[in-house]
């Protein structure tokens, strides 16, 4: 282990296995005895290509919420079109959430349509400024600072970044690039202006979904690192060389347990 990092590990876990990161200077895999920089590296020179890092985005490398963005961009700009307790109504749903009584993946389908649809006489320009506010005010002040710091590094050492999400596409894709100017893409569900308002696409970009995507976009190359946070990620990363569970939920946190893959807290 190099020195000058710091991991800890947490009660009762093995300390080899979960571990916090002091900062995107971290070993992996744990005996490895370089850094990011040093691994991205050596992917290019032994492979003849760049190392290829693929990530999650809500919960994994942001908390913040874009359905809660867009409604309260609509309630700033858009006052006329905001119905009364909009806001207030997604806490109470999420709440069931929370408590088991509704799925997360139908909760953000309906919703995601829901809040699109209280935007007025929307085009382009509305469109990409309701995104930038998603992004300049939610999604990167609510950012996951060890998790995007350790996206930065590798893409500092060279290597490709994908942030892949169910999240709506402009806004991943604009996320994507605070990490790296170049070298690095964003993929999520598509929004489509029509006639009658924005519309999302009929499949969100999650679970199976999200894995179809990046393969449509990246052929058959390996994916070098994945990193998720709950077990709609998990197709993702039982396709990468290493899985790195960030946070996860229980689920996740099982499955990187039973398979020896990282998990980052």
């Amino acid at each position: 282990m190099s020195s000058g990092h710091s991991y800890s590990r947490l009660d009762g876990e093995d300390p080899s296995r979960i571990y916090r990161i002091e900062d995107f200077r971290i070993e992996i895999p744990r005996s490895s005895a370089g850094n990011i920089g040093s691994i991205a590296k050596n992917t290019i020179r032994n492979t003849g290509r760049h190392m290829l890092v693929a990530s999650d985005l809500n919960g994994t490398l942001t908390m913040g919420s874009p359905i809660l963005a867009v409604a309260r961009w609509v309630k700033k700009n858009q006052p006329e079109s905001y119905p009364a307790g909009f806001i207030l109504g997604l806490f109470l749903s999420y709440l069931q959430v929370k408590l088991g009584l509704k799925k997360i993946d139908i909760w953000g389908d309906i919703n995601m349509r829901r809040v699109l649809s209280l935007v007025s006489g929307p085009n382009q320009n509305i469109l990409d400024t309701i995104m930038d506010s998603v992004v300049e005010d939610e999604l990167w002040p609510k950012k996951r600072d060890k998790a995007v710091n350790l996206l930065k590094g590798y893409h500092q050492a060279g290597a490709r970044i994908i942030v892949i999400s169910a999240a709506y596409e402009p806004a991943v894709r604009k996320f994507a690039s605070r990490i790296g100017s170049d070298n690095t893409s964003g993929i999520g569900t598509p929004i489509t202006i029509t006639g009658t308002g924005l519309e999302l696409d009929m499949k969100l970009t999650s679970r199976e979904v999200k894995l179809e995507r990046l393969r449509a976009l990246i052929g058959d190359q390996q994916i070098d690192v994945a990193l998720g946070d709950t077990f709609a990620d998990i197709p993702l990363l039982e396709n990468a060389l290493e899985a790195i569970a960030v946070y996860p939920d229980k689920k996740l946190k099982e499955t990187a347990l039973e398979r020896d893959w990282k998990i980052l807290v």
